[in-house]
C-alpha cells in the first residue's frame, strides 16, 4: 500500500516490478513497461524507501505473494483476467480491515496519490507526468478535491475573511450607457 499510494504506480507496475528497475541509493523507480506504453521514473519518498529497504530480497520481482513466489502474469491472449489488483484483493481486504478503512481498493491508491500530490503541489503537468496519465483530462478524473481547500483563495479576494490585509479595496463603478 505505501509503495502504491507513494508512487501512484499502477497494481500492475508493482506487481511486475524488477528490483533492475529500483535504484535505492538514487531514490528512484523505473516503471518500463506502463498502460499507455511510455516508460516513466518516479522518484521515490523516503517512507518508500524505507519500506523497501525491509523486503527480505534483491532480485526478480520486487513484491511477492506471501509464500515468496512472484505473483503470476496474465497471459496476453487472456482478456478476460488482466487486473493485477485482483491477485492482490485478498491480501489487501485484510489490510484495509485490520486497519479499519472500509471500501478502499487497490486501484483507489492511484487516487490518494494524484489527491495528495495535486493538494500540496497544484501541478497538473508534474503529476501527469509521474503518474503516467497521457492528457490532463485524464488526470484530472484522479484528483479529487474538497472545496473547503479552496477557502483560503476565497478569504484572500477583496472584502473577503482574510486576517491579512491586502490593502485593495473593491472599487464598484457603473459605465454611463448613454
Amino acid at each position: 500500500m505505501i509503495f502504491l499510494i507513494y508512487t501512484g504506480a499502477r497494481a500492475g507496475e508493482a506487481l511486475w516490478l524488477d528490483w533492475r528497475d529500483v535504484d535505492l541509493d538514487r531514490g528512484h523507480v523505473t516503471f518500463p513497461k506502463t498502460k499507455n506504453g511510455d516508460p516513466r521514473g518516479v522518484p521515490l519518498p523516503q517512507r518508500v524507501i524505507d519500506a523497501l529497504t525491509k523486503l527480505p530480497h534483491r532480485t526478480g520481482e520486487v513484491f511477492r505473494r506471501p509464500d515468496g513466489l512472484a505473483y503470476q502474469r496474465p497471459h496476453d491472449e487472456d482478456d478476460e483476467n488482466r487486473s493485477a489488483g485482483s491477485r492482490i484483493k485478498t491480501a489487501f481486504r485484510g489490510a484495509c480491515r485490520r486497519a479499519g478503512i472500509k471500501d478502499f481498493h487497490p486501484h483507489d491508491c492511484r487516487h490518494v496519490f494524484a489527491t495528495w500530490h495535486y493538494a500540496y503541489n497544484r501541478d497538473l503537468t508534474a503529476l501527469m507526468k509521474l503518474g503516467g496519465w497521457s492528457n490532463i483530462k485524464s488526470v484530472s478524473r484522479y484528483t479529487h478535491a474538497n472545496v473547503d481547500e479552496f477557502r483560503s483563495t476565497m478569504d484572500r479576494l477583496p472584502g473577503g475573511n482574510s486576517v491579512e490585509s491586502t490593502g485593495a479595496e473593491l472599487k464598484v463603478t457603473k459605465k454611463s450607457t448613454a
